[in-house]
């Protein structure tokens, strides 16, 4: 695993993910994503061979979610739990073309 990430990490948060967590493409991780109390997406994720391919996929399905949320990992093939807190930013609308207007 690669140990530089493409995602912003919340620096106060307690649970910090450890530079040795291993994942291989055979193993099944449960992925929980949530904002507050609120539980926005539940998954069963395999086929990743690192951390940063198997994030990049969850932020992927979180379409129109700003702010701060917890991504909770548990790969149960090697017995590992991880939380993250990660700060996302809503995508930007995508540009619509321009409207010629007529005037009569």
């Amino acid at each position: 695993m690669s140990p530089t990430m493409t995602l912003i990490l919340h620096r106060n948060h307690k649970t910090r993910i450890a530079m040795n967590t291993q994942i291989h493409t055979t193993d099944t991780v449960y992925a929980t994503v949530r904002s507050g109390h609120e539980t926005l997406v539940q998954l069963t994720l395999s086929g990743f061979g690192s951390i940063a391919e198997l994030m990049k996929s969850i932020c992927s399905r979180l379409h129109g979610v700003a702010g701060l949320v917890t991504v909770e990992l548990r790969n149960s093939t090697l017995g590992w739990l991880e939380r993250r807190s990660l700060r996302l930013r809503a995508a930007a609308a995508p540009a619509q073309a321009p409207v010629q207007l007529t005037l009569f």
